[in-house]
């Protein structure tokens, strides 16, 4: 029974980050995504090269998640939902890992406290304070290089029958694979430096390993410069003359993953680095008598080495991008896992050399720290569902967008506006048409074509309220702006419209969007039917979005059954 307790709580973080994903993620690429078109679109011709993997992205090298996305992407026609079950995989991989190297220094696995560790570290990698990672497919390479670090570290402190050298080989080989997935890949080398050291071998043998270990860094780093022209170049002397926002940031980015408030945010991160380093030291004074510390501290070092790296790139952007964006957290929950197993150890090393009457005090407290922990992380997950819940109305209008992307003008809403649901896809919109093309071309992907215009139906699909001219024309002077709006729905459906259309007086085609998610209780109950409870819209519309002379807006909604759009009434 005491199983199967324990499997259950072993098992809920990954049953609602499957259902959180399931009822969250959207199937349209975004942002960065649109870059890989182009590489689709040789593989697909049959002349792509090894430089067209190797070459940077946004001064990365992500050789083997390029491979990685491009198998998807063909195996599936470009489904993200592939790339987000990897993802999660990828993440179960490593929690299985972090199992394993736990119950390797720990020798009574049915210990209470080596089962809350382990949960508390179940928690952290399923955790929803990542939801960018978690809802965004080509974040692969943080899942992968996570994965490839706890590899590393497994294979060499594992006590399986291997030799030291093929240990230390396939370490080597996960190291470089974590490298040519993002750049602080690189910093896995250096992460496991305490766990090559600790590869059993006399004195000789650890510093032959050891040399033999950085010249493979040196080696790897050679290679990942080799033609390295970085887009986006930061001034390490302008980092240094603000010293404090450099502190600021990379302790906001510490303590994101418990705390997401300016200022408080940092404070966390203090503590957490502060704990970090009394830890290290209490392990690291007397290391071979602490062998079971080396994995932990190896993989606390690489978050750390991770947040600092990061703060390099970012710090210019100030600490709330620090804690506002979530993608970050996925390398510092790593610091937490190795605080959370460190202190397990702490705990058990302090129980066994205090007196009996204070034993029970340090159990205690470890475990009412953790609960607390826990307690957060929770709190912080209703705050990722609801900040996803708001994102995903606006991806489910940008996935209606790409499917009408032939329908929609180069126009400076589209191009500018942040009401634009091309915008969503990515802020370089020319990149999301030409990648739509290129997709269009291999097959991936059905957009609409031929699409019947109906202006007059018996159905009611909606209202334009808003602007009203007896003559269904307005006069624009410049420095003016437009207010439309109205409602929208689709009769009899139960998938109801994401965006309205607006298109210029008689053509086929549309200048911006707006989207349907504005409360009308007044129309359900119209229409007695509560489907339509979110049916209202509206969009403001400046001089730059229209001609400036007399002119005539109309609003549609799309009714893909029926492969139409139909004019809402009213003008």
């Amino acid at each position: 029974m005491k199983k199967i307790i324990l499997f259950t709580f072993y098992l809920i973080p990954v049953v609602l980050l499957i259902g959180f994903v399931a009822n969250f993620s959207v199937n349209v690429p975004i942002d960065d995504e649109w870059r890989l078109a182009s590489l689709f679109e040789k593989i697909a011709a049959g002349n792509v090269s090894f430089n067209d993997f190797w070459a940077l992205h946004s001064n990365h090298r992500i050789v083997f998640p390029k491979i990685i996305i491009a198998v998807l992407a063909f195996a599936s026609r470009w489904n993200i939902n592939y790339q987000l079950c990897l993802s999660i995989g990828l993440a179960a991989i490593t929690f299985i890992a972090t199992y394993k190297l736990s119950s390797m220094q720990v020798k009574n696995v049915e210990d209470n406290l080596f089962h809350l560790a382990n949960i508390f570290t179940g928690i952290l990698l399923f955790s929803l304070v990542q939801h960018e990672n978690w809802l965004w497919g080509f974040q692969i390479a943080w899942f992968l290089v996570n994965l490839c670090l706890v590899a590393a570290v497994y294979a060499l402190i594992s006590t399986h029958k291997l030799l030291p050298n093929v240990r230390i080989s396939i370490a080597a080989v996960f190291c470089f694979i974590a490298s040519f997935s993002l750049a602080q890949g690189l910093l896995s080398w250096l992460a496991a430096i305490p766990a090559v050291v600790a590869v059993e071998g006399n004195a000789a043998q650890k510093r032959k390993r050891l040399i033999v270990w950085m010249l493979l860094l040196v080696a790897t780093c050679a290679v990942y410069s080799i033609d390295y022209h970085p887009s986006r170049k930061t001034s390490i002397i302008s980092l240094l003359n603000k010293p404090l926002v450099v502190i600021d940031y990379f302790l906001s980015l510490l303590g994101s993953p418990l705390v997401r408030l300016s200022g408080i945010s940092a404070l966390v991160g203090v503590l957490i680095f502060a704990s970090f380093l009394f830890l290290g030291f209490h392990f690291g004074r007397k290391i071979s008598e602490n062998r079971e510390a080396l994995p932990w501290l190896s993989i606390g070092l690489f978050s750390v080495l991770s947040a600092l790296f990061i703060t390099a790139g970012r710090a210019q952007f100030g600490s709330l991008q620090a804690i506002e964006s979530s993608r970050y957290t996925t390398n510092s929950i790593l610091l937490l896992i190795a605080l959370v197993q460190l202190g397990q150890l702490f705990v058990r090393g302090q129980y066994q050399q205090t007196k009996a009457t204070s034993k029970g005090n340090y159990k205690f407290t470890y475990k009412v720290v953790v609960g607390l922990l826990i307690g957060i992380i929770v709190v912080n997950s209703q705050q990722a569902i609801a900040q996803s819940r708001s994102a995903f109305l606006y991806k489910q209008g940008a996935q209606d967008c790409l499917q009408l992307i032939n329908y929609l003008e180069p126009s400076d809403f589209f191009d500018n506006s942040p009401e634009s649901c091309l915008r969503v896809l990515s802020k370089k919109t020319w990149l999301v048409r030409e990648g739509a093309a290129i997709i269009d071309k291999i097959g991936w992907r059905k957009f609409a074509n031929n699409v019947e215009f109906i202006s007059n139906t018996e159905k009611v699909y909606g209202y334009l309220d808003k602007p009203q001219n007896s003559d269904k024309s307005l006069t624009v002077k410049q420095n003016d702006y437009v207010k439309a709006a109205g409602w929208a729905v689709l009769p009899e459906k139960v998938q109801q419209p994401n965006i309205v259309l607006l298109s210029l007086g008689d053509k086929q085609s549309f200048f911006a969007n707006a989207y349907v998610n504005l409360d009308s209780p007044d129309i359900a109950k119209s229409l007695k039917s509560e489907l339509y409870n979110n049916a209202r819209w509206a969009v403001d519309l400046s001089d730059n979005n229209l001609p400036i002379a007399q002119t005539e807006i109309k609003a549609w909604v799309y009714n893909p059954v029926d492969n139409q759009f139909v004019e809402l009434r009213g003008g």
